[in-house]
C-alpha cells in the first residue's frame, strides 16, 4: 500500500485575489461559489506545482445553491417556460469539479460526492483508496459549498443553526504518494460512521517533518 501525503492546501480564496488565478472575461457567467471554488482549487494547483492531478474529486452538500435558487425564483414568476441555460448548468452538484476539469484541460478521472456533512471526507476517502492502491499518483480533493440570504433564513425558520448544516466555505487539498520537500501531512485513515443520529467522519493524519 502506497502512502497518502497532503502536499498542498488552500481556504477561500477572496474576491480581491480572483484576478491572479481565472480570467475575469472567462468566467464572467459563473456565481459566487463556482467562482471562489475555481480560485481556491488554481492557487492549490499552483502551490503544490501539480499542473495535471490524476484526478479531481469534490464534495459539496447542496452544489450551486445560488443558480438553484435562481432557477426556481424564476420558475415561480414565469412557469416552465423559463428560460434560465446558465443558471440550469451552474446548479448541478458536478459543476465545480467539470468545470475545475475544463479550466485546465484535465480528462482524468473527474467525480463528485454530495453527503451532506460528510461530503469532504467522501471525496477523500475515494482518492485515499485509490492512491493507496496505486491506480492514481495526485489527485486534487476539494470541498465547497455556500450560504445564501435566502438559504440562511428558511435554516433559522426551521428552528436550526446554518452552521450545523453546511459551511459556507471553499477548501482545496492536492494528495500525493510522494512525500516531497514540502508534505503537510500523511493521512493515516479515513473514518465515516453512519448513524441514527446522523453522518459523522474524522481525517486521521500524522504531521510531516519533511526531514
Amino acid at each position: 500500500m502506497n502512502k497518502v501525503y497532503i502536499i498542498a492546501k488552500t481556504q477561500a480564496v477572496t474576491p480581491e485575489e480572483y484576478r491572479q488565478y481565472i480570467h475575469p472575461i472567462k468566467t464572467r457567467r459563473y456565481g459566487r461559489l463556482v467562482k471562489r471554488a475555481l480560485a481556491t482549487a488554481l492557487k492549490c494547483i499552483q502551490e503544490s506545482g501539480i499542473d495535471q492531478p490524476d484526478a479531481i474529486i469534490n464534495g459539496t452538500a447542496l452544489g450551486s445553491w445560488e443558480d438553484s435558487e435562481k432557477i426556481l425564483d424564476g420558475m415561480t414568476a414565469e412557469g416552465e417556460d423559463v428560460s434560465m441555460p446558465t443558471h440550469f448548468m451552474l446548479c448541478t452538484h458536478n459543476t465545480v469539479a467539470s468545470i475545475i476539469g475544463i479550466y485546465t484541460h484535465n480528462h482524468g478521472y473527474n467525480n463528485t460526492y454530495s453527503q451532506g456533512k460528510v461530503s469532504l471526507e467522501s471525496a477523500m476517502l475515494d482518492a485515499f483508496l485509490q492512491l493507496q492502491m496505486g491506480k492514481i499518483k495526485t489527485a486534487l480533493v476539494c470541498q465547497n459549498d455556500e450560504l445564501t440570504p435566502g438559504l440562511k433564513d428558511k435554516i433559522k425558520k426551521a428552528g436550526l443553526h446554518p452552521a450545523n448544516l453546511v459551511n459556507d466555505d471553499a477548501i482545496a487539498y492536492m494528495l500525493s504518494t510522494e512525500k516531497g520537500e514540502h508534505a503537510i501531512a500523511e493521512i493515516s485513515d479515513i473514518i465515516i460512521r453512519h448513524t441514527p443520529h446522523g453522518d459523522e467522519a474524522k481525517i486521521i493524519t500524522i504531521p510531516c517533518t519533511n526531514q
